[in-house]
């Protein structure tokens, strides 16, 4: 019995050591920049970062103005298309602070990064790369391969028409929902298997496995 036991252990550890390398990264514990995370359902959290130190207002103005702001947006669209404001907080240090947004899919959270409150300007996309090619992106894209360098290029990206694809213009440090095959120049890919698109100009495209 304790050998059994010890055996559905091992099996359990592996499993979970397993799925954490090829499954989604995990959502962060802290946040020290501005960050996206796209779950598996395709949700996704949005952690606003701006700069608090000597500000004019108070935490508890930028949250009425956050909550005042996201209800404006909310006017008129269904459950599944409305912002949330889940909080809002000072980040270690006291100069920055965070609001974090929740989004029920890509298209409610481009739709209000790209509205007037956000200078109209930002975009998310998170779906197929058929999907993506049907709304317009993918031209003239050439990535790379996190392992090697090597390049990726738009014909090649036509050809994996069911992999999954993030595309987005906003500087951030992105948590995906599987593991990266390959990034736009100027992106980085970080330990915890999130990607830094803060040097990327123009679109930053991360392809999945």
């Amino acid at each position: 019995m304790k050998e059994k036991l010890r055996w559905l252990i091992a099996v359990t550890m592996f499993c979970a050591i397993f799925l954490t390398g090829c499954g989604e990264t995990k959502m962060p514990e802290v946040i020290d920049g501005q960050t996206i995370y796209i779950g598996k359902e395709g949700e996704v959290t949005l952690w606003l970062v701006m700069d608090f130190q000597g500000a004019d207002y108070k935490l508890s103005e930028l949250t009425s103005m956050a909550v005042e702001e996201a209800a404006q947006y909310n006017v008129g669209k269904t459950q599944e298309n409305i912002v949330a404001v889940e909080k809002v907080e000072a980040l270690a240090g006291g100069d920055k602070a965070a609001i974090t947004y929740k989004f029920g899919d890509w298209k409610s959270c481009s739709g209000f990064i790209g509205n007037d409150f956000f200078f109209g300007t930002n975009e998310l996309f998170y779906g197929t790369v058929q999907e993506a090619l049907s709304e317009g992106y993918g031209s003239k894209v050439i990535m790379k391969n996190v392992k090697d360098n090597t390049l990726f290029t738009e014909e090649q990206l036509r050809q994996a028409g069911e992999s999954r694809l993030i595309v987005t213009d906003m500087g951030a440090k992105i948590y995906c929902p599987g593991k990266v095959a390959y990034i736009s120049d100027g992106a980085r890919l970080n330990e915890d298997g999130s990607v830094d698109t803060f040097g990327v100009e123009g679109l930053a495209y991360i392809l999945l496995k």
